[in-house]
């Protein structure tokens, strides 16, 4: 999250955590050009590491998985036509993790569900009417965002028939921090500057 956080900040694009928990984030990221800085992200990111907690010295691999999706103009100011109310339900409640007493006293927290779909988006900022905005926002990009997935699956298995995939099974870069190197597999760049790429140089992998 802080890598990216500085890639936006390297790149001038306003940048905000909208979603903060132990093993999940969301962050709201706003700026001419943002999409197309960010969108290469989507995919699989695997990490190799010694945990400082690891007594035996034992190399763990974990995946991050980052989804990348686009906001309509203006997002988290209002949340426009989105879904009738009979299609979405709006729970509110008390925040919990970071962010001080208040949110985890009051119910500022929001989180909407889909459904249909059973899509669900939390948010836990300060501000309750944020939040529901927000969570709208993102609702209708996930929502958008499946049923164009869906309606692309037959050009997809296609096109994975005939040249396979290229993904590597979705992974598209694996941090290294035991041999201290970062490789890109779509571009197949390889970089020693791990600490570098982790303050947001992601244009040593392009």
């Amino acid at each position: 999250m802080a890598a990216y956080c500085k890639y936006a900040g390297a790149n001038r694009f306003d940048c905000e955590i909208v979603y903060d928990s132990d093993s999940s984030w969301s962050l709201l990221v706003k700026g001419k050009g943002c999409w197309e800085a960010f969108e290469g992200e989507s995919g699989k990111h695997v990490v190799t590491r010694v945990p400082a907690s690891e007594s035996r010295g034992r190399r763990h691999t974990s995946t991050v998985a980052v989804a990348v999706l686009p906001m309509s103009e203006g997002a988290g100011t209002s949340p426009g036509t989105l879904f009738s109310l009979d299609e979405v339900e709006v729970i509110t409640q008390r925040g919990h993790g970071k962010g001080g007493q208040h949110q985890n006293k009051v119910e500022t927290a929001v989180r909407v569900i889909h459904r249909d779909t059973g899509i669900s988006v939390f948010i836990n900022g300060r501000s309750q009417q944020r939040n529901k905005q927000l969570a709208l926002e993102i609702l209708r990009a996930r929502v958008e965002k499946l049923e164009s997935e869906a309606a692309s699956e037959t050009q997809r298995r296609l096109k994975s028939d005939q040249i396979g995939s290229g993904s590597r099974s979705g992974r598209i870069r694996t941090y290294n921090f035991i041999r201290s190197f970062v490789v890109d597999h779509r571009t197949g760049r390889k970089t020693p500057r791990l600490d570098q790429v982790m303050k947001g140089r992601f244009d040593l992998l392009m």
